[in-house]
């Protein structure tokens, strides 16, 4: 098989296991909680020393 057929079926791949992905956090409720998660993983005290530096670096002050 050539790369153009690996990277057709490596895309394919991908785009169901995101389908697949998506519909199971849909079934059970994982993105009815992914608002408030991501808020909390923001708001966290580490990661604001984390990301602080960061944004200083790309001058997103």
């Amino acid at each position: 098989m050539n790369n153009r057929g690996m990277m057709t079926l490596l895309t394919i791949g991908a785009a169901g296991a995101a389908i697949y992905g998506v519909t199971r956090g849909v079934q059970n409720g994982t993105f009815q909680k992914l608002p408030q998660t991501i808020s909390n993983a923001l708001n966290n005290q580490n990661a604001q020393q984390i990301t602080e530096p960061l944004q200083n670096m790309m001058g997103n002050n």
